[in-house]
């Protein structure tokens, strides 16, 4: 799994779009990571290698490495693991019984900056048959369910696949967005046209992210500051608290 990011990444797309000036903020902290974040790589890794060897059942290598990684794999990780290999062997099965021929890709590396100055990112599993493409991002936080409606990282990395491969694949009319959270038994989906998605990463996506890029020092509060490494010393956030602060102390 690659372990190097873009500056505006997918996954953060939701924080710099809605808070342009979190993105020079963060560049002064380091990503002290956590046990979480650790738990996650590892569940990642885990489905890359299950969804590989599942699709190239031939391969002895892969094969060989799952079957190291179940003794070595904690039972629980196995079975949420398995419950998103599941998951993304249906998608393709039912492209199947649809009579097209489906492709799976997993782990693949995409670039969405046509739309997003220098942005590069990871999908960990799509799928494309027929006119229709499927993105699935495995999230194996228990903490929040995460929605995939109007959901700015699934949305980029669909924005990605059809940036990276318009020569192969130029007739997609659709796309369905997958978030699978097994652990909290969430499975939540976006579908919509391939037009639609185009028109939202020109009007939307790309104002959004020249701001960010331009170091712009627009800020704002509201749900992106709950992960924004810059939180505890962001003056505006600081700001909206002494506010809320002086509006239940005024009201006693």
């Amino acid at each position: 799994m690659p372990d190097v990011h873009a500056k505006l990444s997918a996954s953060g797309s939701g924080r710099w779009m809605a808070c342009p000036g979190s993105v020079i903020l963060e560049d002064l902290f380091e990503d002290e990571g956590s046990v979480y974040a650790e738990e996650g790589t590892t569940a990642h890794a885990v489905a890359e290698a299950r969804l590989r060897a599942e699709f190239d059942p031939t391969d002895a290598k892969k094969r060989e490495r799952v079957n190291v990684l179940k003794e070595t794999t904690s039972p629980e990780m196995w079975q949420f693991t398995g419950r998103y290999v599941e998951y993304c062997k249906n998608i393709v099965e039912t492209m199947q019984l649809d009579g097209h021929q489906a492709r799976a890709y997993i782990e693949q590396r995409v670039r969405f900056d046509r739309w997003v100055p220098d942005a590069f990112g990871t999908v960990d599993f799509c799928a494309v048959g027929g006119d229709d493409l499927h993105i699935v991002d495995f999230k194996y936080g228990k903490g929040v369910p995460v929605n995939a409606e109007n959901n700015s990282q699934m949305r980029a990395y669909a924005l990605g696949f059809l940036q990276e491969m318009e020569c192969i694949y130029d007739n997609l009319k659709t796309v369905t967005m997958h978030i699978v959270q097994p652990r909290i038994n969430n499975i939540s989906t976006e579908t919509m046209p391939v037009e639609d998605l185009l028109e939202w990463a020109d009007g939307v996506l790309k104002p959004r992210a020249d701001k960010a890029a331009n170091s712009t020092r627009e800020y704002a509060t509201g749900a992106q500051c709950k992960f924004c490494k810059a939180k505890a010393a962001c003056r505006a956030r600081a700001g909206y608290l002494l506010g809320k602060i002086s509006e239940i102390l005024g009201g006693n």
